[in-house]
């Protein structure tokens, strides 16, 4: 892809669940408008189950304001469409993803550095997209977009692109995982804390009683003190 040809906006909405609302707004013309005064030239949105409603809505467009629309259900190589939305160093602008701030998706973006707008989705209930979203800009992963506030979140999104240059990125080298290990523990124990608080309270307690033993086994090394009574309460 040339430079000169524009940035890529990619939708996503995951492969089963619908998500009708945000494939509304990204069609709108003040969306659309928006998208060509930051020299996006393409919108690539993956549907899910909403393919042929989403298709029969780009088809009575009555104006696309020069932003060339596909869709397509799912693909199995959806990091590839991340890809190019990543900006390179003489290669390609920056573009966007606009996801429905599934954790997954998240991290998938996140390892290639495009530039990321999460956005919750309402109807799904106990999936904790909210909170995912919440943490997502305080982290400095992307935006934390909303229904009805695309054009504001794609504007922050931009400015996010010039203050990390994500425009001159070197070639993109797919790594083993998904973030780098320190971000990996941010995330993931964020994770643990905010969906899994019973598996977080008895790792807390694993541990505290581990601070225990070790201290209890230095003040009495060498003294043969039995440690049974601490070791079964770790085990219980």
């Amino acid at each position: 892809m040339s430079r000169h040809e524009g940035r890529m906006c990619l939708v996503t909405v995951g492969a089963t669940a619908g998500f009708p609302q945000l494939l509304a707004e990204v069609i709108k013309p003040e969306f659309l408008q928006c998208l060509a005064s930051y020299r996006f030239k393409r919108l690539e949105v993956q549907c899910g189950p909403d393919y042929d409603w989403f298709a029969a809505q780009v088809e009575a467009l009555s104006d696309n304001y020069g932003i060339d629309i596909r869709c397509f259900t799912y693909t199995k190589n959806m990091s590839l469409c991340y890809v190019r939305c990543r900006g390179e160093a003489g290669v390609r602008l920056a573009g966007c993803v606009i996801t429905h701030a599934g954790s997954g998706t998240i991290l998938e973006v996140k390892r290639t550095q495009a530039p990321l707008i999460a956005v919750p989705n309402p109807t799904l209930m106990d999936n904790h997209q909210d909170e995912l979203a919440d943490v997502i800009e305080p982290q400095g992963w992307g935006i934390w977009g909303n229904l009805g506030q695309l054009t504001n979140a794609l504007a922050r999104s931009q400015e996010l692109v010039a203050q990390g240059r994500l425009n001159d990125l070197p070639p993109y080298s797919a790594r083993s995982f998904l973030v780098p290990e320190s971000e990996r523990v941010t995330l993931f124990d964020w994770m643990v804390l905010t969906c899994y608080p019973e598996v977080l309270r008895q790792q807390q307690h694993l541990h505290d009683l581990d601070e225990v033993m070790t201290h209890y086994e230095q003040k009495n090394e060498g003294r043969g003190e039995n440690l049974e009574d601490l070791t079964r309460l770790a085990v219980d």
